[in-house]
């Protein structure tokens, strides 16, 4: 399974503000980003305006699209034309991905419910087999069930999945992981039904991980109140000597203000997962230790035996040398754990995202791309054979910040360089 783009760069495409169709990245009326005809995004404006209901649309005032949809809540006027425009997504999504089977699945953030009961108005009126899961999970076990669905059917899944990841407690939202598994690594599940067990899928998910080798050394584990305690404190029993911090699930998780990591004094080598629990940012006595340190300390001490590996953007020049200093070659890849994902499909090589997505990684004879934390945490500390400290020495130490662009997602360089190059007024929303 690999998590799918709401929008694409393909030709036609459509503007979402005025319904002109174009062969611009950049609608030279309204001077905003116009959406490809082939991606959900474009399926669903073109449906939206043949049906006299563009102008004044609800979803457009309150969504953000990039790989996912995140939706501020509060900014909605009315509530029920907007979910009565979700169902219009869900079928655009549909059309965008063909798939044989969607299954849906949500987290606790606010909302879900009715996020939830938009893909069951949608799926009552579609063809595709259709399922919900009736109890909270990660966005790590929705890709987890879609995989393990599709391998038991044999056919392809769109597993949809409502969460708010980190954002701020107003909003909630969907990401969409799409494919097909055909590898036997899946131990057993519940089977595809109308209603699908959590508590089932949850079992299942603890089992698979078991196949990762435990890790016998003091480490702590921050769940930040998100839907990570709904699977890994089964998962954290393999790990002896671990301690678990801010284990109560909470509704307003990503808005948490200050962040629990930030009220405890941190001592030791730990992680701390985002709000839907497919991030874990690494610690070591309070100091953030990033991704590509961690490997090329791997590296290092000849615990990592791949020669290729997606490098982020974000990682620094001195980092990238000293990997290839020890034969591991280092393909500049992207930002964002889709976008590196693909680049790892492309070029059989592992991954990993700066920014918390830790990376692929690899299953007996399989290599699996979901950037999701427990399992990249597991593989990683099973294999590491020396005390974190001794694994990060003589390696480049760096720190980052991350630039917050005033642009909506996918409105990038590349869109203000055309606004700018033909004197355009260019918005920074969608």
């Amino acid at each position: 399974m690999i998590g799918v783009s709401s929008d694409d760069s393909g030709s036609p495409r459509i503007c979402s503000r005025c319904g002109v169709e174009t062969e611009s990245i950049l609608c030279e009326k309204d001077g905003i980003k116009t959406f490809s005809l082939s991606s959900p995004a474009g399926i669903f404006t073109k449906r939206l305006r043949e049906s006299g209901r563009l102008e004044g649309t609800e979803f457009f005032n309150a969504t953000k699209f990039g790989y996912d949809l995140r939706v501020d809540l509060g900014k909605m006027n009315n509530p029920s034309r907007f979910f009565s425009e979700l169902e219009t997504y869900y079928s655009a999504v549909e059309e965008a991905f063909q798939p044989k089977i969607m299954v849906f699945s949500k987290d606790q953030r606010h909302g879900h419910d009715k996020v939830q009961a938009a893909f069951e108005a949608y799926a009552a009126n579609s063809e595709v087999e259709s399922a919900v899961v009736d109890k909270f999970l990660s966005t790590t076990i929705s890709c987890y069930i879609g995989g393990m669905i599709s391998f038991k059917e044999k056919r392809n899944v769109l597993a949809l999945h409502a969460t708010a990841s980190h954002n701020p407690p107003n909003y909630n939202g969907v990401k969409a992981f799409f494919g097909m598994a055909e590898d036997d690594v899946f131990v057993e599940g519940p089977d595809m039904a109308g209603r699908i067990s959590g508590g089932e899928v949850v079992d299942s998910f603890v089992n698979w991980c078991s196949q990762f080798p435990g890790y016998g050394g003091e480490i702590s584990f921050d769940l930040m109140n998100g839907a990570g305690c709904f699977s890994f404190p089964q998962i954290a029993s393999r790990y002896p000597r671990a301690s678990l911090l801010n284990t109560r699930p909470t509704p307003d998780f990503g808005g948490l203000i200050p962040e629990p990591l930030r009220t405890v004094d941190w001592k030791g080598f730990g992680f701390a997962f985002d709000g839907d629990a497919d991030r874990s940012t690494m610690y070591l006595d309070g100091k953030q230790v990033f991704f590509s340190r961690f490997l090329a300390g791997m590296v290092k001490e000849g615990f990592f035996g791949e020669k290729k590996v997606i490098v982020d953007q974000r990682t620094p020049p001195s980092v990238i040398e000293f990997l290839e200093s020890f034969g591991v070659k280092a393909i500049i890849g992207c930002i964002g754990n889709t976008l590196q994902a693909e680049l790892s499909r492309k070029h059989n090589a592992l991954w990993f995202e700066e920014n918390w997505h830790n990376g692929g990684y690899r299953v007996g004879g399989g290599s699996f791309f979901w950037g999701v934390a427990p399992f990249s945490v597991a593989f990683w500390l099973g294999s590491m054979k020396a005390p974190i400290k001794k694994v990060l020495e003589g390696v480049p130490d760096f720190q980052y910040t991350e630039e917050k662009f005033k642009v909506s997602p996918g409105f990038n360089e590349k869109v203000i360089e055309q606004a700018e190059a033909r004197g355009i007024e260019h918005s920074q929303s969608s």
